[in-house]
């Protein structure tokens, strides 16, 4: 089985999805990941490349607002999906999630998968009304794609249906965030001031 995972920071797919890449490859799952600035992160190249994950990437600004990007990061999503034919693909965060999932519907890819890791400036401090509706809109577009839209907590998920991002026919699962490996991050007194 061939998968793509599509994020928006290098630094998260070791970070934060690292015992996902590595029961998938366990599984003895073909792993692809995309993200802008893979090939420059020396560090997270290094790992993912040592364990056998391939590259690719992408074009992605996180923070821009720029149709035009945008649409080059669609363009190029769909195009990478085409080459590769991946049977799934999981995505988190805005960008990767509204871009990776139309593309993985255009494209044809049969399992899509979603993880919604939080709100977003958009949600958050009342942002921008015009930036708001528009990222309200793409999403809902998006995640009608989507196979199972998973949230970090049930306000989320709520929320989404509640603005009529995901449909009551929408399959969603509630996951218990994204988890922390106790064994590589001890819990450590404060120091004293």
């Amino acid at each position: 089985m061939k998968v793509l995972i599509i994020a928006a920071y290098s630094g998260s797919l070791v970070s934060f999805r690292g015992e996902l890449i590595r029961a998938l490859l366990r599984l003895g799952c073909d792993v692809h990941v995309a993200c802008p600035g893979v090939d420059n992160d020396i560090e997270t190249k290094k790992a993912l490349l040592a364990q056998g994950v391939k590259l690719h990437d992408i074009s992605l600004v996180r923070t821009s607002t720029n149709p035009i990007s945008d649409i080059r990061t669609l363009y190029f999503l769909f195009k990478l999906m085409k080459l590769i034919r991946p049977d799934v693909v999981f995505t988190y965060t805005i960008k990767p999630v509204v871009y990776g999932m139309l593309a993985a519907g255009m494209a044809g890819i049969p399992k899509r998968f979603a993880l919604i890791t939080g709100l977003g400036y958009a949600f958050i401090g009342g942002g921008r009304s015009v930036v708001r509706s528009f990222v309200l809109n793409l999403y809902r577009r998006a995640l009608v794609y989507a196979n199972i839209v998973f949230f970090q907590n049930s306000d989320d998920e709520a929320l989404f249906l509640e603005l009529g991002l995901t449909q009551k026919t929408t399959r969603t699962c509630v996951v218990n965030g994204s988890g922390v490996d106790t064994t590589e991050y001890m819990v450590a007194k404060l120091p004293d001031k």
